[in-house]
């Protein structure tokens, strides 16, 4: 509950679908269509997982992630880059860029769900935890 997530994706019908996949997970998720849009609201906000398509127009799904890791707000977000394009060029990029995932599509909705809550969780227990330690150490 109370996740911020951004969805990127120039294809309405591609981000309706994420969108979709994220409701029945249960997760709330705000959408933009124009990646310059996208680098506005990641300077400004925080975000618990951005959702990336790689072919926009003007700005790719992999400069906006290099793009956010910039930001101090949004550094350490989860990135999960859905897009058609499946070849290992993009998938070893999506790494390089700092993605954290990469969903093929067409994709499984329950798939992007569960990929979603995991990589929500995890972000969140890190951060629940990172305290306990500082004052172990």
């Amino acid at each position: 509950p109370g996740s911020r997530v951004l969805v990127v994706d120039d294809d309405a019908i591609s981000r309706r679908a994420v969108c979709y996949s994220l409701e029945k997970a249960r997760i709330h998720s705000t959408a933009v269509e124009d990646p310059k849009a996208a680098i506005d609201l990641l300077s400004q906000q925080t975000f618990d997982l951005v959702v990336l398509d790689v072919d926009m127009p003007e700005i790719n799904g992999f400069e906006v992630c290099a793009r956010l890791r910039g930001f101090a707000a949004n550094k350490n977000a989860p990135v999960v880059f859905v897009t058609a394009l499946n070849s290992f060029e993009s998938r070893a990029n999506s790494s390089m860029s700092g993605g954290n995932d990469f969903i093929g599509k067409p994709f499984l909705f329950i798939e992007l769900g569960v990929k979603a809550l995991v990589h929500i969780w995890r972000t969140k227990m890190a951060t629940l935890s990172a305290p306990a330690q500082a004052a172990v150490v």
